[in-house]
């Protein structure tokens, strides 16, 4: 710039001024221009507004501050509630598994109990029924020790009064052939005196049937009806050896007869020693599962139809083996009249808890 342009610019710049001057001056009470003062008015009202925005700021941030701490302490809460419901919730979930394992226990316990009890149950009657079956089979025994005082056995002491009693037997003695065969029977029984063993007893009571059979035999099928002493002991014999299917039918003959005597040393009828050694077979075939018929039916038919005089305790205890094989057989009705004729002849026959039984099961 040249030295007139900057005089030229002096010029104007001082014509300003004077012309600034020469306005009017517009002044406030303070002396301060209008627009300065407004400015500073609006400043100070802008600063006085600001503080206020500070501070609402700041307490927004603190609100904010305050309002999430609540927050995280809520969701802490919340989560520790969640945990506390979670442990709550497997706690009883356990407690009802373990609950649901104890019940399960008990009731097995119970189920267990139930069968022992049922078990019980079921001993107690069978032995109940034993006991009931023992107190029959005890007064039975003391019916048969009351009637084992005529009874003995055939033991060596006494084979040669056996052979004495062969004589006993006069009325016939002018028979040949009777008393040939009382002969062979004698000389068979002083065979057996010095022997000891039961069985070669045996051996020679069979060998002695074997001799006389014959004789016996033609006796019985031709109807002859004498005292015939060797068939009498044949029969003894017979019964000694078990051979029941053969002794059942001579003795019947011989009973039906009703003229035949036993040897002294019996100290029985005939018909008490028929009676006497059937019921002891029958009592070992009920021992042993096994029936006893048709022989004690046969000998049950003879005693009613024949009428065969016998004591009250051997006619009862007949009935009341009979009426215990009925009762395996399984008819009862028929046992229980056995049984009730047994009672009605002797009340220590060993039968009233077995008539009890079956009066309740036939309900009669």
């Amino acid at each position: 710039m040249n030295l007139i342009q900057q005089r030229r610019l002096a010029r104007l710049a001082k014509q300003n001024t004077k012309n600034e001057a020469a306005k009017p001056a517009n002044k406030d009470d303070k002396g301060h221009k209008p627009v300065v003062s407004k400015l500073r008015q609006n400043m100070q009202k802008a600063k006085a507004a600001a503080v206020p925005v500070v501070d609402q700021k700041e307490a927004l941030k603190a609100e904010k501050a305050k309002a999430k701490a609540e927050a995280e302490k809520s969701e802490a809460e919340k989560t520790a509630a969640e945990k506390a419901k979670s442990e709550t919730e497997n706690t009883d979930s356990e407690k009802f598994d373990d609950l649901e394992r104890q019940v399960d226990g008990v009731e097995s316990s119970v189920d267990d109990l139930k069968a022992d009890v049922e078990s019980q149950g079921e001993k107690t009657d069978e032995l109940a029924g034993t006991v009931d079956e023992l107190n029959d089979n005890l007064d039975s025994v003391k019916s048969d020790v009351s009637d084992l005082d005529y009874r003995v056995d055939h033991v060596e002491n006494d084979v040669q009064n056996i052979k004495d009693k062969l004589d006993d037997d006069s009325k016939f003695v002018g028979n040949p052939e009777l008393e040939t065969h009382k002969v062979i029977m004698g000389d068979a029984i002083d065979e057996m005196k010095n022997l000891e063993d039961i069985e070669d007893r045996d051996s020679y009571k069979a060998e002695a049937i074997k001799r006389v059979e014959a004789f016996v035999m033609g006796y019985v099928e031709s109807a002859a009806k004498y005292p015939n002493i060797v068939a009498v002991w044949m029969m003894v014999f017979l019964f000694d050896l078990g051979d029941i299917a053969r002794a059942v039918p001579l003795a019947l003959h011989l009973a039906t007869q009703k003229i035949h005597i036993m040897p002294t040393r019996f100290n029985s009828s005939i018909f008490q020693f028929i009676c006497d050694y059937v019921y002891d077979w029958a009592v070992k075939q009920l021992e042993a599962n096994k029936s006893a018929g048709p022989y004690l039916e046969q000998i049950i038919k003879a005693i009613e139809s024949e009428k065969w005089q016998l004591s009250d305790i051997v006619h009862g205890k007949m009935y009341a083996i009979h009426g215990k094989h009925l009762e395996a057989l399984g008819e009862d009705e028929g046992a229980l009249s056995a049984f009730e004729k047994a009672m009605t002849l002797n009340e220590r026959a060993g039968v009233k808890k077995k008539i009890e039984r079956l009066r309740a099961k036939l309900k009669v």
